[in-house]
């Protein structure tokens, strides 16, 4: 989960639901900064009188070319976090 990025701070109330969900249910959820770039999350937010946004990622290798590749538990267990 993205805890901060150059234009995003994310909603404290849906990151800690997202951290307690994982918890809960045996997923770990691991905390990332992007301090050089920002996610569609950081539009997002700023709609109209603001949208309440949380992150979630799949960490993934060689993600600027046209075929990443990501650990299907990491998948999964995003998929239980924020189902």
């Amino acid at each position: 989960m993205v805890v901060y990025d150059a234009r995003m701070i994310p909603n404290l109330k849906l990151r800690d639901l997202a951290l307690e969900s994982g918890k809960a249910i045996g997923v770990n959820v691991q905390l990332s900064t992007i301090e050089g770039g920002a996610t569609d999350g950081s539009a997002i937010h700023l709609y109209k009188t603001g949208v309440p946004t949380v992150v979630v990622c799949v960490p993934a290798r060689h993600i600027h070319s046209h075929s990443s590749i990501i650990h299907r538990k990491d998948y999964d267990d995003a998929v239980k976090v924020t189902g």
